[in-house]
């Protein structure tokens, strides 16, 4: 996109912020532009926000149940997939998909928790107790 073309749609996800883009200068190189969003951006965001928020409650139904870990609810309201939290925590997909499951979750070794922990940003008490999602 040239630089006269960046988006400039104030997208509420940004608050008011901007963040850079590269756009096409008239010489044909390349400069660094601000855009405060585009509309498409912002709905396609806000789209895959509220999926989380639902699958974050269909994790917290069925930790509810003991038929998952607090490990689900914690990677949905972080807005993780199972890629996502595999990579971030070095244990492979198989794993951490082991691990979703309450009995294997609740036999894991301090260590393991510990990553988790670490990776979601929660102390040991708020990964076995995570709260409600609104």
């Amino acid at each position: 996109m040239k630089l006269d073309e960046v988006p400039q749609d104030d997208n509420v996800i940004y608050r008011g912020g901007r963040k850079a883009v590269y756009a096409q200068e008239q010489d044909g190189g390349y400069a660094i532009a601000p855009s405060s969003g585009w509309n498409v951006e912002e709905v396609a965001t806000l789209q895959a926000v509220d999926e989380f928020r639902r699958l974050e409650r269909e994790a917290w139904k069925s930790f509810l149940d003991h038929r998952s870990s607090p490990l689900e609810v914690w990677m949905y309201h972080r807005r993780m997939t199972l890629p996502t939290l595999s990579q971030c925590s070095g244990f492979w997909q198989w794993q951490v998909k082991r691990h979703l499951k309450e009995g294997v979750f609740n036999a894991l070794n301090p260590k393991k928790i510990a990553i988790y922990c670490e990776v979601l940003d929660v102390t040991l008490d708020e990964l076995h107790n995570p709260k409600e999602p609104e």
